[in-house]
């Protein structure tokens, strides 16, 4: 690209690029807290009414270990409450 546009070069140079489509979402688990999550939109070119959404942790937030936790067996168990009879 640098090669092809002066522009191009110009515009890099400032550093203002980001990855695209992707931006960070905080949730307020009642349970596991807050927890990040990376938030991809993916296009489906087939159909263009549809978007895919991918969540996944954010590095270094402890969001991973959470998620982790939730779906463990432990975790299910202290979600459970006994039925009065």
């Amino acid at each position: 690209m640098s090669a092809a546009s002066p522009e191009f070069v110009e515009l890099w140079a400032q550093g203002d690029v980001q990855a695209g489509g992707q931006l960070v979402k905080e949730f307020d688990h009642p349970v596991a807290g807050a927890l990040y999550l990376e938030s991809t939109q993916l296009r489906v070119p087939a159909r263009p009414d549809l978007t895919i959404v991918m969540h996944n942790p954010v590095a270094d937030t402890g969001t991973a270990a959470k998620l982790e936790w939730l779906v463990s067996p432990e975790a299910r168990r202290g979600g459970m409450y006994s039925v009065a009879g």
